[in-house]
C-alpha cells in the first residue's frame, strides 16, 4: 500500500468572494464564536444552522472520494484529487472545516469530489461529516472511492485498476512481538479473540480443505467489529463490466519493473481492469511474508470468499461511516464502490529483499506505477461516473443493474414519443460507406480495400520472401459483420481510427496475456485513435451491433507490406489449446 503525502495547501479561504456563500457564513460563525461571549457565539452558530436548514440542499449524484493530494489542487504534480477536479470540472468550492480538505462540486452535473486525508480515522471522520452536512442531499448519491494502492503481483500488474467486492481491515488484531512468538507460529499477528495465528493458504496446509483451514472451529467467522465488509457485489460487477475495456496507460519504467517479477505472470502484464478485494491498514507494510499474511487474513475474515489484491489505508473507515449514515437514512450504502489502481507491488521480486525493494519504491517519487495508477483510477472511474450522470433519470431511483426493470417517468416517456423538430444528423449508412469506398468482404470478417502498396521502392528481404516496405487498407466492421475473427500477422500493423462507433480489440500475446484496447473517436473516454499490434500477436476485433453509426471504419498500415501468406486465421481448437485460460473469449471470436 502506498505512502501518501499530505496536502500542503492552505485549505480555508473563506473570504474569497465579496459575497459570502451560505457555507462560508456557517464556518465564519464558528471562527467568530471564539472571540464572543458564550451566549453570542451560540446565537451566531444557531442562526447559521437555521439558515442552512431553510436552504434547499444541493442534490449530489456522485461523490468521488480521494484520499490525498500533492501540493496544490490545480496546475502542479497531481495526487488523487487533482485529476478528478480538472477532469470533472469541480469548480465550485464549499468550505469544509470539519474535515481534512474543502469540498469541490460541479453543480451542473451533480458530481462532488472530496479528499479525506490519510488513514482510517480521517476517512471515517470525513465521510461522517459529509453525510451530516445539511448543504447536500446525498439520499440517492453513488459513492466512488478512487485511489492508488499496492497490488499483489500474483493477481495484477502496476497501473491496473481493481474493483473491490470485499473490504478487509488489517488493523484489528492481537499481536505478540516477533521476537517472542513460539517457534511453530508463522507470525505474532492473529485475529481478535483467537489465541494463535491462522494457517490459511500456507504451503503446509495447501492440500487441506480451505474452509477447515480458514475456520479451525468449523464455524463461520463472524466479523463483528469491522474486520470485514462485503460491498454490493452486483454493483461492483456492473461497474466492472462497464469499464473493463478501458485503455490504461503504460510507461517505460513500469515495463522495467514488471520484468523483475519473473515468476508472477499477472505482474508482467500490461495494466488491465479486474475485480479483486481490498485490505485497509494504517501501517504501510511490505514484503513477501506480509503479502502471504494479507491473503490469509482476507480468506479468514471473509470465510474464504475474498482474494486479497490491493492494499490501502482508509476504506474500512469510510464504509463504517456509510453504515451508520445508512442507518440514519442519510445515504444508501448499497451505492458505495471502491476502485483502487496499483501504483506499486505489495512485495519484492525474487531478486531483491523486502527492505531493498521498499527503499526503491518508498515515497511518491519512487513509484514506477504512480502516474499510470492516478490515470487509471480516473479513466476507469470516470466511465462509471459519466454513465451515472447520463442515466440519472433512471439510476436515481433504481440501481443500474435493475434499471431495465423500471418504466420511464411520465416526462421522459412524453419526450421519447414526441416528434422532434430538430434536423436529424444524416450519417452515412454502412452500406453507403461500403459502396462509396469500394470495399469488399475480408476473410477474417468485415470489409476492406487496399489503398496503397509501396511497390515503387526497393523490396525488403524477409525470412518468408521479399516484401514491399508498406501497404495500407481501409477496414470496416458493421452491425451485420461485427467481428474480425482471431488471426495473426507476421508484420507490425498500425491502426488509425477514422469514423463511426468504437471498436474493441483483443490481443493474445505469446506469454498468454490478454490485452484489450478500444479504438474510437473520444480520447476523454479512454479511446485510442492510433494503436500498434506487433507481428506474432493473435488479434480479434468486435463492434457493438447497437451503436449510433452501425459501423466503425479504420485504416491500417502494415510494415513490411501485407501478403496473405503472412496471415494465419485461427483454428478454434488449436487456439483454445494454446490459451485455455481464454477459451470463452476465443470461442466467441473464432469461426
Amino acid at each position: 500500500m502506498p505512502v501518501f503525502l499530505s496536502n500542503g495547501k492552505t485549505m480555508l479561504k473563506i473570504l474569497s468572494n465579496s459575497v459570502l456563500s451560505l457555507s462560508s457564513v456557517f464556518f465564519l460563525s464558528v471562527l467568530i464564536s471564539g472571540c464572543q461571549s458564550p451566549t453570542t457565539a451560540q446565537q451566531t452558530t444557531s442562526e447559521a444552522l437555521e439558515t442552512s436548514a431553510q436552504t434547499q440542499p444541493l442534490e449530489i449524484k456522485v461523490v468521488v472520494v480521494t484520499m490525498f493530494e500533492i501540493g496544490e489542487d490545480d496546475d502542479d504534480k497531481p495526487g488523487e484529487f487533482q485529476i478528478w477536479k480538472e477532469g470533472q470540472n469541480l469548480s465550485t468550492r464549499y468550505p469544509f472545516p470539519m474535515s481534512h480538505h474543502d469540498i469541490y462540486v460541479n453543480e451542473d452535473t451533480g458530481v462532488m469530489g472530496i479528499v479525506t486525508g490519510m488513514g482510517t480515522a480521517k476517512a471515517a471522520a470525513a465521510i461522517m461529516a459529509l453525510g451530516l452536512d445539511p448543504r447536500f442531499d446525498l439520499n440517492h448519491a453513488y459513492w466512488l472511492v478512487a485511489g492508488i494502492a499496492g497490488v499483489d503481483p500474483q493477481d495484477a500488474s502496476i497501473g491496473s485498476a481493481v474493483w473491490a467486492n470485499w473490504l478487509i481491515d488489517g488493523d484489528l488484531a492481537h499481536e505478540i512481538d516477533g521476537r517472542e512468538i513460539p517457534d511453530d507460529w508463522k507470525s505474532g499477528y492473529f485475529p481478535l479473540f483467537s489465541v494463535e495465528p491462522i494457517q490459511a493458504n500456507s504451503e503446509a496446509n495447501s492440500e487441506k480443505d480451505s474452509e477447515d483451514n480458514a475456520q479451525p472451529s468449523g464455524k463461520p467467522v463472524q466479523a463483528m467489529n469491522g474486520e470485514a465488509y462485503q460491498l454490493n457485489t452486483k454493483l461492483t460487477k456492473w461497474a466492472y463490466e462497464l469499464s473493463k475495456d478501458t485503455a490504461l496507460s503504460d510507461y517505460p519504467a513500469m515495463y522495467e519493473l514488471r520484468e523483475k517479477y519473473l515468476n508472477y505472470p499477472n505482474a508482467r502484464k500490461r495494466p488491465f481492469v479486474l475485480i479483486g478485494d481490498h485490505m485497509a491498514a494504517a501501517t504501510f507494510w511490505h514484503g513477501k511474508l506480509l503479502n502471504e499474511w494479507a491473503n490469509d487474513w482476507s480468506q479468514y475474515w471473509s470465510n474464504g470468499q475474498a482474494n486479497f489484491v490491493t492494499s490501502g489505508m482508509e476504506d474500512t473507515g469510510s464504509y463504517q461511516s456509510m453504515i451508520y449514515l445508512d442507518n440514519a437514512n442519510k445515504v444508501d450504502k448499497s451505492r458505495f464502490m471502491v476502485l483502487r489502481a496499483a501504483s506499486n507491488y505489495a512485495m519484492q521480486p525474487d531478486s531483491l529483499t523486502a527492505a531493498e525493494n521498499l527503499a526503491m519504491e518508498s515515497g511518491e517519487n519512487g513509484y514506477a506505477g504512480m502516474q499510470s495508477a492516478l490515470e487509471s483510477a480516473y479513466n476507469v472511474g470516470s466511465v462509471v461516473v459519466n454513465d451515472i450522470i447520463a442515466n440519472w433519470s433512471t439510476y436515481k431511483d433504481a440501481l443500474p443493474y435493475e434499471a431495465s426493470k423500471v418504466a420511464p417517468d411520465e416526462d421522459t416517456l412524453n419526450e421519447l414519443i414526441t416528434p422532434t423538430t430538430e434536423p436529424v444528423d444524416a450519417k452515412l449508412s454502412a452500406e453507403e460507406l461500403i459502396k462509396s469506398l469500394n470495399l469488399t468482404g475480408h476473410v477474417e470478417g468485415g470489409f476492406y480495400r487496399q489503398t496503397f502498396k509501396a511497390d515503387h521502392r526497393p523490396m525488403l528481404s524477409t525470412a518468408h520472401g521479399d516484401r514491399v516496405n508498406m501497404t495500407s487498407i481501409y477496414y470496416l466492421l458493421s452491425a451485420k459483420s461485427p467481428v474480425g475473427h482471431f488471426h495473426m500477422n507476421r508484420s507490425d500493423i498500425m491502426h488509425y481510427f477514422h469514423v463511426g462507433d468504437p471498436i474493441t480489440y483483443y490481443l493474445l500475446n505469446q506469454d498468454g496475456s490478454l490485452e484489450t484496447h478500444v479504438l474510437g473517436p473520444d480520447p476523454t473516454k479512454g479511446h485510442e485513435m492510433q494503436m500498434v499490434v506487433k507481428g506474432g500477436t493473435w488479434k480479434a476485433s468486435k463492434i457493438s451491433t447497437t451503436g449510433d453509426y452501425g459501423y466503425g471504419l479504420i485504416g491500417e498500415a502494415v510494415a513490411p507490406g501485407f501478403e496473405y501468406e503472412d496471415m494465419q486465421l485461427a483454428e478454434q481448437d488449436e487456439l483454445v489449446s494454446t490459451f485455455p485460460e481464454h477459451s470463452a473469449l476465443i470461442k466467441t471470436l473464432t469461426r
